[in-house]
């Protein structure tokens, strides 16, 4: 027994050391690490970059200073298209690893792809210190070079990389494109490129050049023949297929242009970019209606496919097909929820329902989990735009020019966002980036006279008018930006000239029909007003903005009955435009029926519960009918949503205070609308009335008589001036402004309060 009872014991600890040996390997931290970057290389070589991306991640997290790690990873994230965390670890590789030569060079192409040709020649000449006859270095520096527009300087460094190593077929096809740009030297180009096709006949950049060359020498046989080979080398290559299909339709034969593509979007179905190329394709040719059939046949075919499905969603909204395209997205919300496309989709369908606030909440989850996609920050900054919340706009934006600087759309949304907050300081900046970056495009000129225009600074805002102009000489909005400077400087007769140009280039430029009406109004000239909008809505009749319009210029000459008409077919048009239900609403109020007018907005709320402005315009009709505790609630359900809502916070204020509620909290909302409507002698009154509550009375004062500047007629400033005048001891002033408010507003509380003080002050 004893014997058995020894052996038994020493095969437990046999068994126990074996298996604490083998778990002593595991955690050994070099092991596991180099564990994790062989699996990782493995996922890598199969193509399945995200469970790559996920093994190198988990070596960093056993040694964060795995430069090999770092390197992989980097590479994983450039080949999934995420260029800024492929930056931050190619900037770890070669911070660890100083000698990583590839490292380098795919640091400084990254660089350079950024425009930042200063950094990028930092790295070719950081490598050319370790590998003075580097031949990749002297390729980048020659890149470099052409970008900076220094031909000479590009082809001699091109030339030196050739004579460290004559076989790069890269080396062949850059110095071929350099040649090629010169007539003189076009036909040694054309050799080049030629060469570097037979040293490597899969080089797709060699293939695509070398097409692009014998297509403009009128051979379009052998450019074709180039472009299959490009496809052949690469048959995921996007611009191989894309240049193939143009050449086609240059050709004329549409048939073969549209099957190219559509063959492409079916083998590339599993990327954005490849599902994309017919839809693109229909959309830029006008031919929505052809979707449903291909991009259903595709589906059918690709049942997985969430880019195939993207696409198609993308078409049926650029169709108003809403029930389709609800369906669509509702299966890729199922299946492909977490992508940020997705997400995208969702938010431009709670937009056009008037949910800005589930939009928001939708972009801004995105933004979080996917915080380096650029169309989620310019979606979530337009989306914020429509909330109301100008801080988040103007920062998503923000983000996005980071992302890419070269995007218009970024730049155009930071500019609007920078307008809307009057921020002509930031638009300034906005328009000088762009200018550096487009110096052709009108848009930057546009923004850098507004805000020249804003420091009455005219000459400058002008002659950047005019270089718009110049630019683009169909620019609508130029010529309206010219048009109310000239107004400005009261040259009315050429202001109006310029906003019927401003029309011509653009039919449903309803702003320039605004202003255009504005000044035939001030010129009292009702019925030629009336006149030219009918006009204008023959040219544009889907119009719903010019139809507001036309409505609110039948009530003002009477036409009540016609101005309920307008009204409804601007609803009709657009049933979510808020602009088209305020004028109902006037039409409605010209009838003497508030009361409908309130049902109405009661009943647009329920379907529209995220907009911050109906619950403001609902607050003011109710407050108007007496009823200012439900006015109050409406008034804070405004700023539930949107918390710097303006007219919501200076009405509320005003009533906190005439009904002797928290001061201190009036005085916030108050502040809040003043900075958002500083111009306006309404928050001037407002803010005014407050400090008179709490005993700023100099302060109310400076208020009071600057707003009168600008409303000298307003009854509640003439009251609200005579009593703060009252208790500055001043009776002789109070008296005079007491009197004027009474005679401005007889038969009203305002009257009969200012007569009370008078009587008190005599």
């Amino acid at each position: 027994m004893r014997t058995s009872l020894a052996l038994r014991t020493s095969a437990v600890l046999v068994v126990s050391l074996a298996l604490g040996f083998a778990t002593g390997c595991s955690r050994d931290p070099n092991k596991q690490k180099q564990r994790y970057l062989e699996s990782g290389k493995r996922y890598a070589s199969e193509g399945k970059l995200k469970e790559a991306t996920i093994q190198f991640s988990n070596a960093l997290k056993v040694d964060h200073n795995f430069a090999a790690a770092h390197y992989e990873l980097a590479k994983a994230y450039l080949k999934q298209g995420s260029m800024l965390p492929a930056y931050a670890e190619l900037m770890h590789t070669v911070d660890l690893q100083p000698n990583n030569i590839q490292a380098r060079i795919d640091l400084g192409s990254m660089l350079l792809a950024a425009n930042e040709t200063g950094r990028a020649a930092d790295q070719a000449n950081a490598i050319l210190a370790v590998e003075s006859n580097n031949a990749d270095a002297f390729a980048l520096l020659s890149s470099i070079a052409l970008r900076k527009g220094n031909r000479t300087e590009a082809l001699a460094q091109i030339q030196h990389a050739l004579s460290i190593d004559p076989n790069r077929a890269n080396f062949h096809a850059a110095l071929g494109y350099i040649q090629s740009g010169d007539p003189t030297t076009g036909a040694a180009g054309e050799e080049q490129l030629r060469k570097a096709v037979s040293l490597d006949n899969k080089n797709v950049t060699a293939h695509l050049v070398l097409a692009s060359v014998l297509q403009k020498k009128g051979d379009l046989p052998g450019a074709e023949e180039q472009l299959k080979e490009a496809t052949a080398a690469d048959p995921k290559n996007i611009p191989a297929r894309a240049s193939l299909a143009d050449l086609y339709q240059r050709q004329g034969d549409t048939a073969k242009a549209e099957e190219t593509l559509r063959q492409a979007s079916d083998d590339l179905n599993d990327t954005s970019s490849g599902a994309d190329l017919f839809a693109n394709y229909l959309i830029r040719t006008k031919q929505l209606d052809r979707a449903d059939k291909t991009y259903t046949d595709l589906i059918s075919k690709h049942p997985k496919s969430a880019p195939l499905k993207l696409a198609y969603a993308r078409i049926l909204l650029l169709k108003k097909d809403l029930p389709k395209a609800r369906t669509v997205i509702a299966d890729l919300t199922k299946t492909d929820g977490g992508l940020p496309d997705v997400a995208i989709l969702n938010s431009m369908l709670q937009l056009n329902d008037g949910k800005t606030n589930d939009a928001f909440e939708t972009l801004q989850k995105a933004a979080k989990a996917s915080p380096e996609n650029l169309q989620v920050k310019l979606w979530l900054g337009r989306a914020a735009r429509a909330k109301g919340d100008m801080t988040v706009a103007q920062q998503s934006f923000r983000d996005a020019t980071r992302l890419n600087p070269r995007s218009m759309e970024a730049q155009e949304g930071l500019a609007q966002a920078s307008i809307d907050l009057r921020d002509f300081n930031g638009l300034a900046q906005v328009a000088e980036t762009v200018i550096a970056i487009a110096p052709q495009s009108p848009a930057p000129y546009i923004w850098r006279g507004m805000a020249e225009g804003s420091q009455k600074q005219y000459d400058k805002a002008e002659a950047d008018f005019r270089s718009a102009i110049k630019y683009d000489p169909k620019n609508s909005g130029a010529y309206l930006e010219l048009a109310q400077l000239r107004l400005l400087q009261q040259h009315i007769p050429e202001g109006q000239v310029l906003l019927e140009q401003s029309l011509a280039n653009n039919p449903n430029q309803s702003r320039a029909l605004r202003i255009l009406v504005a000044t035939l109004m001030f010129q009292k000239q009702p019925a030629k007003a009336l006149s030219r909008v009918q006009e204008q809505i023959a040219k544009a009749p889907q119009n719903g903005d010019m139809y507001s319009l036309l409505a609110d210029l039948q009530v003002q000459t009477g036409d009540v009955k016609g101005s309920l008409a307008s009204a409804q077919k601007a609803l009709q048009i657009n049933p979510n435009d808020g602009s088209a239900m305020m004028a109902f609403t006037r039409a409605q109020l010209s009838q003497g029926d508030p009361a409908r007018a309130i049902e109405n907005w009661q009943q647009w709320v329920k379907t529209h519960p995220n907009d911050a402005q109906a619950y403001t315009v609902m607050g003011s009709l109710q407050e108007a009918q007496g009823s200012q505790d439900k006015a109050i609630e409406s008034y804070k359900k405004a700023l539930q949503i949107q918390p710097e809502q303006p007219v919501a916070a200076n009405n509320l204020a005003y009533l906190m205070v005439e009904s002797g509620q928290n001061t201190d909290v009036a005085l916030s909302l108050a502040q809040i609308a003043r900075r958002a409507m500083p111009d306006s002698s309404n928050t001037a009154d407002t803010l005014a009335w407050v400090y008179y509550q709490k005993g700023n009375y100099s302060s109310a004062r400076d208020l009071l008589e600057d707003a009168l500047k600008t409303s000298p007629n307003s009854a509640s400033i003439h009251y609200h001036l005579g009593m703060t005048y009252s208790k500055l001891s001043k009776s002789t002033d109070a008296a005079t402004h007491l009197k004027k408010a009474a005679a401005l507003a007889p038969n009203t509380q305002t009257a009969k309060d200012a007569e009370k003080a008078l009587g008190q002050i005599s």
